[in-house]
């Protein structure tokens, strides 16, 4: 495998985590939750817990520090 900005033959694949972002009707819907008392409260906590991450491989060329994703 190359890099393809230098031709450097250099390079190292790594296990990287990525985390999924929130959309904008996601944190409407958070802000929502926070208005009701305790259930809203219980739920939304719930709800933060659990961040999704997905493990990524992405390559990465030791000369010129180029990355991206196989």
């Amino acid at each position: 495998m190359r890099c393809k900005r230098c031709g450097s033959a250099a390079v190292q694949v790594q296990a990287v985590p990525v985390t999924k972002r929130r959309g904008c009707l996601t944190t409407l819907f958070y802000i929502l939750l926070l208005l009701l008392p305790v259930v809203g409260w219980i739920a939304l906590f719930l709800l933060i817990r659990g961040q999704k991450t997905k493990i990524k491989s992405m390559a990465v060329c030791q000369s010129c520090g180029r990355k991206w994703a196989l």
